[in-house]
């Protein structure tokens, strides 16, 4: 059986504010846009070969707002240190900071 593609899907009101962080920092690819379809703008930010993409759509004429808590997260775990390095050295070098956690991931002191 294969594994099934699994796409997250969040509203946003700045889709050109997500471009630095998910391509830059992240390092993702957009793997494809569109506008003004039935009434959205949207973006994927993904790499073609995983089973997994992030999309991000603006409803014209609406506003979503703010997350609602700092723990409305999307976490991506790199349990090999020079991965996990390099990324931290990639979204600096995008200009993004660490932040600390409202809450410990139990998953992150086991790696």
């Amino acid at each position: 059986m294969s594994a099934p593609i699994l796409r997250v899907a969040r509203p946003t009101d700045n889709i050109e504010g997500l471009r630095p962080f998910h391509q830059s920092g992240l390092g993702f690819e957009e793997i494809a846009s569109f506008r003004d379809h039935n009434g959205f703008n949207g973006v994927m930010f993904g790499h073609k070969r995983w089973p997994y993409h992030l999309e991000f759509t603006h409803h014209i004429g609406h506003s979503v707002g703010r997350a609602p808590t700092q723990d409305n997260l999307l976490v991506f775990y790199l349990p090999e240190e020079d991965a996990w390095q390099a990324a931290v050295n990639r979204m600096r070098d995008a200009g993004f900071r660490p932040v600390t956690p409202s809450l410990e991931d139990a998953h992150a002191s086991s790696t």
